[in-house]
């Protein structure tokens, strides 16, 4: 019997202990994603890709690789609105290993506050997304996340 008790006080200290962790996340993917479906407006979806991005120390450059086809129009969305301080979203037209890549998007220059954006390609081509995440000085562990949804014509 008390084998039984201590077993069961066991396993519930690690339920409990695992439940918190998990509440602790502060980014709702359904939320995020129904806000950049929202913005694709009359864009078919394609596909989406959700990034959980923990800050470190020393700065970070994340790349995704954007899947496309010829022939068809684009819209690419991205909503930041999870992450405790604001990344740096770049678009290019090859990947960072390549010494000859072209910028043709970047949120730099975005409003403070603002949380989604859009973008529009002028043509197809293969894209390559770069998310500059900057350092945790505070050593706080930040973290977030951030959805980036495509759209096609």
């Amino acid at each position: 019997m008390k084998k039984k008790f201590l077993i069961s006080l066991i396993s519930l200290t690690f339920i409990l202990g695992f439940t918190t962790i998990q509440s602790s996340d502060n980014c709702d993917k359904k939320t995020l994603t129904a806000n950049c479906k929202k913005r694709l407006e009359d864009y078919k979806y394609d596909s989406q890709k959700f990034t959980k991005i923990n800050y470190k120390i020393k700065a970070q450059q994340l790349e995704v690789e954007v899947p496309i086809f010829i022939g068809e129009k684009y819209r690419l969305v991205f909503n930041t609105s999870a992450l405790p301080k604001g990344i740096i979203v770049s678009i290019y037209t090859k990947d960072k290993e390549s010494k000859k890549r072209d910028a043709i998007y970047t949120n730099k220059d975005a409003k403070e506050g603002e949380t989604e954006f859009v973008f529009d390609p002028p043509r197809a081509r293969k894209m390559f997304v770069d998310y500059d995440v900057p350092s945790d000085s505070t050593n706080q562990q930040l973290s977030g996340c951030m959805v980036f949804m495509v759209g096609y014509k």
